[in-house]
């Protein structure tokens, strides 16, 4: 009785094994097996150092969106209100506002192929692609922000520009200036650990500067008394500007937790 039990047994097991090289013989299985191994591969493949070059171009384009800001209101500044003629501020405004957007559209496209890199990257999972996602869409924001504001500058009727976008703009050129250098350190993150750190430190410092310069002048605009009916109009134009900065900023803060992160996990 146990020889034809020991049998059937060894029977069952050939018949298994000649079914599963049977079934291993297909196409089919044969991709989804090279799949799992290259997929359980993929973790010890090195990462797609494209991604550096990416995100430094995006942040030059920052910076340079921010110069622009900060030439425009240098640029009224150093002529006399009434030797400006409106043609001239608005070809100077609407040079400068052409610029932004032809900026604005070269960040897009640079996230684009951020996004379509990550589609094709199989050798980090779906946080670190979240992660580098993210963060590019932030620091593209700040152009974006900066790129509004000026549109949004354009409709005034104002010869000069107004103080608080003067104000705002030399701190959003530090602040991107500051992440610029926080990008570059992302090549060799174990040994820019700490300028990195000081990089996101003084951020978080423009940040809580800017956010004081939009209470002030908030404070300013919305109780500033007034009976000029056009005024309310420049005022309520203007808070929309003072917004659109501050959320600018906000960005570039989001932009610094998000390197914090990279310095953590030790690289992207």
């Amino acid at each position: 009785m146990k020889q034809v039990k020991a049998r059937k047994r060894f029977a069952s097991d050939t018949k298994g094994k000649e079914e599963s090289a049977a079934l291993g013989s297909t196409p089919l299985l044969k991709a989804i097996m090279v799949n799992s191994v290259l997929h359980n591969m993929s973790v010890f493949l090195p990462h797609d150092m494209k991604f550096f070059d990416l995100f430094e171009e995006l942040a030059e384009k920052a910076v340079e969106t921010a110069q622009l800001l900060v030439d425009l209101s240098a640029d009224y500044r150093s002529q006399a209100p009434h030797s400006l003629s409106s043609d001239s501020r608005r070809s100077s405004l609407s040079q400068i506002k052409e610029r932004l957007t032809v900026l604005e559209a070269e960040g897009d496209s640079i996230v684009h192929q951020i996004i379509q890199g990550l589609f094709y990257d199989h050798t980090r999972v779906t946080e670190e692609k979240g992660d580098i996602r993210y963060f590019s869409h932030n620091l593209d924001n700040v152009i974006d922000g900066v790129e509004k504001a000026v549109a949004r500058l354009a409709f005034t009727q104002q010869l000069t520009v107004p103080e608080p976008v003067s104000e705002f703009a030399p701190i959003i050129l530090e602040t991107t200036k500051e992440i610029k250098k926080a990008v570059c350190c992302l090549r060799d993150i174990r040994h820019s650990e700490i300028p990195l750190e000081e990089c996101c430190i003084k951020i978080n410092e423009l940040e809580n500067e800017a956010d004081k310069l939009n209470r002030k002048w908030l404070r300013i605009l919305m109780t500033t008394p007034t009976d000029d009916p056009n005024e309310v109009l420049t005022r309520l134009l203007l808070k929309e500007i003072v917004d659109i900065l501050e959320d600018t900023m906000d960005n570039c803060e989001d932009v610094a937790n998000i390197l914090e992160t990279f310095r953590l996990k030790g690289g992207i």
